[in-house]
């Protein structure tokens, strides 16, 4: 099963966004995004629900 920072990272590459874009979209810093990529942190429930949004735009599941 894939991991959610692997999800993350696959997002952001996806929609050709950097790190920085990321935060800049959900209104996280650059060390928590850093941090759920390398699987050091998980997301808040507010940042679950964001990235659950842009998932579902970006056609990838979050299953």
């Amino acid at each position: 099963m894939e991991q959610l920072g692997e999800k993350v990272k696959e997002l952001r590459i996806k929609k050709g966004w950097t790190q920085e874009h990321l935060t800049w979209e959900i209104d996280v810093s650059l060390s928590t995004v850093q941090r759920w990529e390398r699987q050091g942190a998980k997301p808040t429930r507010l940042a679950r629900r964001e990235l659950a949004k842009l998932f579902k735009e970006a056609g990838i599941s979050d299953q």
